[in-house]
């Protein structure tokens, strides 16, 4: 390998340092539009969780703004997630979507009931969170390393990784959770147990996006997973 080789290798890797840095972004934005809102609220479980959405919901908007006019990260160029690609997914979409919805429905009746608090909760872990993590690694990141990297198996890999050791970023919505709620639960532990699962759970769905190029579906299972693997 001549040297201009050696170069071009040591270019194309510094991709996967973009996604860091650009993840570490995300998450200290997010961390501090939550401060900026959390500041001016009583600090309650309700107000933390509904500040949450708030802050990933603005969070994923801005990002949406900012990435979607790039053709590295999205090659759609002008849609958020891609309508139409190499497989007819319209039949599965709508069955796993109706799945989703109904599940999601209904899970507050099996587990604590209809209870404000309790919604609140579900539609972080079921909706919110969901689409926010598919959005980020299932396209956005996916695209991008997909543009360097032509392996789709080193794509899987790579996202993967990132998608988990993106859960170390909840730390303070773990913390402050423990804190009101009074738990004796130490926040190391939860978190890295979420950074496990969230390896197994995102490479099922790095597979699921390999097999039909889909981010929709992504969303609607990682919904189903999150319903029962707990929040």
């Amino acid at each position: 390998m001549n040297v201009k080789e050696t170069q071009i290798n040591l270019k194309n890797r510094e991709y996967i340092l973009d996604c860091i840095i650009l993840l570490i972004i995300v998450q200290v934005s997010r961390v501090i539009i939550k401060y900026v809102f959390l500041s001016q609220l009583n600090f309650t479980l309700d107000n933390i969780n509904i500040v949450n959405i708030i802050s990933i919901m603005l969070v994923g908007i801005i990002m949406t703004m900012i990435l979607r006019s790039s053709d590295l990260f999205n090659s759609a160029g002008k849609r958020l997630i891609k309508l139409n690609n190499k497989h007819n997914n319209k039949n599965i979409r709508l069955i796993l979507g109706a799945i989703t919805s109904v599940a999601i429905c209904i899970t507050p009746y099996f587990d604590g009931g209809y209870l404000p608090s309790n919604l609140i909760i579900l539609t972080l872990a079921l909706i919110v969170e969901p689409v926010f993590e598919e959005v980020i690694f299932r396209e956005y990141l996916w695209n991008y390393v997909e543009s360097f990297q032509k392996d789709e198996r080193k794509v899987l890999i790579i996202v993967t990784i990132l998608s988990a050791l993106f859960k170390v970023g909840y730390w303070d919505m773990i913390s402050q959770s423990l804190s009101v709620v009074g738990s004796s639960l130490f926040t190391v532990d939860i978190v890295m147990y979420r950074v496990f699962i969230g390896l197994i759970v995102s490479f099922i769905l790095g597979l699921l996006k390999i097999k039909y190029k889909d981010t929709y579906l992504c969303i609607f299972v990682h919904s189903l997973i999150n319903i029962f693997i707990g929040r």
